[in-house]
């Protein structure tokens, strides 16, 4: 028997060997890319075999991945994103307009489905698809014809569509929308607004998906069917969260979270970083990160004087990413350190840093619960907002708004979260929370992908209720 059950698992891995997996987002920042990057990764090291579309060229090589970055998408997302993100947020008005958010979803789509590049893929040919849960709806048309199981990784934390359509309940009452301020303890008026918001969203995105599917059938032929009936399709969900760094919520067994997929140990940092924060002595220093979408050069003058004028008072270091020149910063002091670019988990690692200035991207506050470090946040756009607020309630946070920052707020928030303890015993509380796990996120990420694999879809796991109309599920 043990001979027979020995043979069945190594037919089962065998299974998997080698598999040709397609991945894609069409996500309009960079930030999008970094889970695919590091599942990718990991299935190469298995042995399997990666071809990734997204609209953003590679920074780097990765061995054995294969990157399309079609032409026509890249220069679409380039002039799409120019946006005074900053500005927009200080003045209290939306950051993107709504009707630039609603073209975005069609609008790349027929700029990625009319690149040679991408015509190119309908000659190869895959076993799996894994795309991005934020606007899936383009490349679905893609991956119908070539007849194959899909997944998601679901790389807005917050983002409940997809999930929704997969069958997962909504639950708008304890979930907070994620362009809200909310967290998952809401006031009835609260939850009454964010239950208009998500009908509003899901009515929008109804309209969306509608001129998406027209631009499908114009591309790919009139068969192509709607997007939502494809969506509930999904085999499994990677999604990207966890009860620790957002909030518990029921999901169905074909969905798992993996959130700080991308979470790493510090390394050493390079020679000229290590002595600028030597030559801090034993007062540590100060890092400050407005991610890779909120570009810190474009900022505006008032803001970026606030800033300048805030870290000349403070008695520590700055470790500043900022992408403008030096040249432009005159008033600069010399505790004050600039950089293009910036080994962000390296330096979120290391022992004396103090705290995290940052816009609140996901991603950057999976890493400061992963490296356990207290935060202050000044959110701009989208789940900004929705992911400094889960910070804040959780302790290891104080949340800021642009609107209304000024030069002395600003240092007294950073001064509070370094002097009073809380913030960072929580941050290292969640680190504890976040850390105990049988398995890490890359090593469940893998395996559902090769179960799926192994499985030739695991429709299994399916929940009925993807069949049932929306307002049923909710």
């Amino acid at each position: 028997m043990l001979q027979i059950r020995n043979l069945l698992i190594l037919v089962c891995i065998g299974q998997t060997l080698g598999a040709e997996i397609f991945m894609a987002t069409m996500g309009g920042t960079k930030s999008h890319k970094i889970p695919f990057w590091e599942l990718a990764k990991g299935l190469i090291r298995r042995g399997h075999n990666i071809t990734f579309l997204s609209g953003f060229p590679a920074d780097f090589h990765v061995e054995g991945l294969h990157e399309v970055t079609p032409a026509m998408l890249v220069d679409y997302i380039q002039n799409y994103t120019n946006w005074d993100l900053l500005g927009s947020r200080m003045k209290g008005e939306m950051p993107i307009k709504p009707w630039d958010g609603i073209r975005y979803a069609f609008e790349s789509c027929d700029a990625m489905l009319g690149d040679a590049e991408t015509k190119e893929l309908a000659n190869r040919n895959f076993d799996l698809a894994i795309l991005d849960g934020a606007f899936p709806e383009c490349i679905q048309g893609i991956i119908y014809q070539y007849k194959i199981p899909f997944m998601y990784i679901n790389t807005v934390g917050f983002y409940t569509g997809s999930l929704s359509l997969a069958g997962n309940p909504a639950s708008y009452s304890i979930t907070p929308n994620f362009y809200s301020r909310f967290t998952d303890n809401m006031s009835l008026y609260e939850r009454a607004v964010n239950t208009a918001m998500q009908i509003g969203q899901n009515i929008v995105h109804t309209y969306v998906v509608r001129r998406t599917h027209r631009v499908l059938r114009d591309h790919l032929g009139p068969d192509i069917p709607h997007p939502y009936d494809i969506s509930r399709n999904v085999s499994f969900i990677l999604q990207n969260g966890h009860a620790v760094v957002s909030y518990p919520r029921a999901l169905n067994p074909n969905v798992a979270e993996v959130a700080c997929i991308h979470c790493k140990p510090a390394r050493p940092l390079p020679k000229d970083l290590e002595d600028f924060i030597a030559a801090a002595g034993t007062s540590g220093f100060i890092y400050v990160s407005m991610g890779s979408s909120v570009k810190a050069a474009n900022m505006p003058e008032s803001l970026r004087r606030m800033l300048v004028k805030t870290f000349a008072r403070l008695p520590y270091h700055v470790l500043w990413k900022y992408e403008g020149s030096a040249a432009d910063m005159q008033d600069l002091t010399p505790n004050v350190k600039l950089s293009r670019w910036l080994p962000q988990q390296d330096i979120l690692g290391h022992p004396s840093l103090r705290v995290f200035v940052t816009h609140g991207g996901l991603l950057s506050m999976f890493e400061t619960v992963f490296h356990g470090v207290p935060v202050v946040t000044m959110p701009v756009f989208c789940d900004h907002d929705v992911n400094s607020a889960k910070a804040e309630v959780d302790g290891y946070a104080i949340k800021l708004d642009l609107e209304t920052l000024s030069t002395n707020q600003l240092y007294k928030a950073i001064m509070k979260v370094i002097h009073d303890p809380r913030y960072r015993n929580a941050a290292r509380y969640r680190q504890n929370l976040l850390l105990d796990q049988k398995s890490t996120a890359l090593q469940t990420a893998i395996y559902w992908t090769e179960y799926v694999l192994r499985h030739n879809g695991a429709y299994h796991l399916q929940s009925p209720a993807r069949n049932m109309r929306q307002a049923s599920k909710d």
